[in-house]
């Protein structure tokens, strides 16, 4: 149902590395995610190039690189030098030892830039080419935002973790800014040690079903990040040894932005039917996502008809049907 890439969508993928992963107030840069969702739900050329036109005007350029040997994890200055880096990484030993060696370390941090670093990468190993890869890489690596160390607790539920974090930050404020700025203060109150240990197994399907259904109980800008990262990381499963330990660190940053959300209501679990092959119209769908001309419909579209794809969950489908219903 998916359509593949095409070269106008290559070739203007490849013209957005002229611009850096963030603008502004470390707003991040859609373009090349948006250009490769939108290629799969089966944009066409005008489509496309007008997504770039949109986009392009208020992005900043990608900037030199320092000539920085060994760039370091979280600095921001680097990212240029990030891209050189796993440029020669990937040219060197291919994109599968490449992810293999390198995701292990970046997993800590995959709250960087609200998950986008791990969504840019997503895409881009899916699109198959190595300079885009490398910006994915550059802007986790620039952008990584580790949230501390894993700790444990047995006998512990994901929805009790989740409703007991969001009980405690239920009223908390925070300064303006956007979801990554809330997120870096969260884990500086006091009170965030109050919810560092998480269950100590999860579920891949129980894990799923929570960040769809809180979506779509919401339509809240933060948690349709959850759904667009936790789709990301699936993705990448196949590079990744430790599924297991892979999930609980995007667990982590799942809890981490809820309690930043401004949908901070319990998860309460409501059981769905699955939806009938005649029901699932994924051409109608998605002609309608990118209708919307709205990258985050589009991107959250995909990543929901991907996600039932891999579980068959049916709260994928709703996903899909809320956002699409709410973006009339």
């Amino acid at each position: 149902m998916y359509q593949s890439f095409t070269s106008i969508g290559f070739e203007l993928i490849k013209r957005s590395h002229r611009f850096g992963p963030t603008f502004g107030a470390r707003l991040s840069n859609h373009l090349p995610m948006a250009l490769s969702a939108m290629q799969r739900l089966g944009a066409s050329t005008d489509q496309l190039n007008a997504e770039y036109l949109r986009a392009s005007g208020h992005l900043s350029p990608l900037g030199d690189a320092l000539g920085i040997e060994h760039p370091m994890l979280g600095e921001k200055a680097h990212n240029a030098d990030f891209v050189e880096y796993y440029r020669t990484m990937l040219s060197e030993i291919g994109t599968e030892q490449t992810l293999k060696t390198v995701l292990p370390t970046l997993l800590p941090g995959i709250s960087a830039g609200a998950f986008h670093g791990v969504i840019r990468l997503a895409y881009a190993v899916e699109l198959g080419d190595i300079d885009e890869t490398s910006h994915a890489l550059a802007y986790w690596s620039s952008g990584y935002t580790p949230l501390g160390d894993l700790s444990f607790q047995q006998n512990l539920s994901t929805e009790e973790d989740l409703n007991q974090a969001l009980s405690i930050f239920h009223d908390q404020t925070y300064r303006e800014g956007i979801i990554i700025d809330h997120v870096e203060e969260l884990i500086t109150l006091p009170t965030y040690s109050t919810i560092a240990s998480q269950p100590d197994s999860l579920s891949l399907k129980e894990v799923a079903r929570i960040v769809l259904s809180q979506y779509s109980a919401s339509n809240d800008f933060t948690l349709l990040h959850g759904v667009t990262g936790f789709q990301a990381l699936v993705s990448l499963f196949p590079f990744i040894e430790n599924h297991d330990l892979a999930l609980h660190y995007f667990w982590q940053a799942y809890v981490a932005a809820s309690c930043t959300a401004a949908y901070r209501k319990p998860f309460q679990h409501q059981i769905q039917e699955h939806a009938p092959r005649d029901i699932l119209d994924w051409s109608y769908w998605f002609e309608r996502a990118l209708e919307t001309e709205d990258d985050h419909t589009i991107k959250l579209t995909y990543s929901c008809a991907c996600l039932y794809d891999h579980l068959r969950l049916p709260e994928a489908i709703s996903a899909i049907k809320y956002r699409l219903e709410t973006s009339s």
